[in-house]
């Protein structure tokens, strides 16, 4: 297991191929990207991952347009820092991260559903775990697969947090596990002692992914192996938010005192 990872997302505004796109230049949206990036990097962040979080209804797949955007806006990212950077594309889309991740030589992915059936806003969500597999063969790609247990903007349809976390390991392939609890960075930590005991010798790095703020970050660094922090590091709710440069130093210096 290695040292803790502090993930900052980056929530795009709207893009390209999304109904409530309003027009924005994509080479815009890339530079104001690689400036909250560096923000991130210079705050103390492990790694920053992009996502196309405010395009409105999100689709589970998304089309060219969308993957063209994030590939310039990605690009842009991975210009500005030497941390790691990771994809997340529309609801479900794994395919089209690793595309994106491999374009601009990102490192890893995070995909929601890897393995399972849950339901959501846009009805039944399937794993994606073989066309996952598939496009990181076809490009040769060794991009890490951060999957999610049971991720919070779905239900699964059957099997407890155990169960899929073992899934998405030993059917999908995941390099990481994800776990986020809406009860609270508390429950998150329970869940990943549990899983601990289940992988066993089969090590495996469990994140929490979301609900931690500067009053639940000592216990996730105790807890877990890192935590993905995204609304918390934002200057408004709105799709224009900016990475908050005070909110990201108070964090990442949080975290290294609690690291130490």
């Amino acid at each position: 297991m290695g040292a803790f990872r502090l993930v900052g997302v980056l929530h795009l505004p709207p893009l390209p191929g999304a109904a409530n796109y309003a027009g924005a230049k994509v080479g815009e949206l890339a530079e104001i990207a690689a400036v909250d990036a560096r923000v991130l990097a210079e705050s103390g962040f492990t790694d920053v991952m992009i996502q196309d979080a405010s395009d409105n209804p999100q689709a589970d797949r998304v089309g060219a347009a969308t993957v063209a955007a994030m590939s310039v806006i990605g690009a842009a990212v991975r210009r500005a820092v030497t941390i790691p950077v990771g994809i997340v594309v529309g609801h479900n889309d794994g395919p089209s991260a690793v595309a994106i991740a491999h374009a601009i030589d990102a490192q890893f992915v995070r995909v929601k559903v890897l393995t399972g059936v849950s339901v959501g806003p846009t009805g039944f969500i399937e794993g994606c775990s073989h066309d996952v597999s598939l496009m990181k063969r076809m490009l040769g790609s060794a991009v890490e697969v951060w999957a999610d247990a049971h991720e919070a903007t779905s239900l699964a349809l059957s099997g407890n947090t155990d169960w899929a976390a073992a899934e998405a390991r030993s059917f999908g392939a995941a390099d990481k596990i994800i776990v986020t609890r809406d009860s609270g960075v508390a429950d998150a930590i329970d869940d990943i002692a549990r899983l601990r005991a289940q992988f066993g010798s089969d090590a495996v790095d469990l994140l929490i992914g979301g609900r931690v703020t500067g009053a639940t970050l000592a216990a996730a660094i105790a807890g877990s192996d890192g935590a993905i922090l995204g609304s918390v590091l934002k200057t408004g709710s709105g799709h224009d938010a900016r990475i908050d440069p005070v909110a990201s130093r108070l964090l990442g210096e949080a975290a290294r005192d609690h690291a130490a």
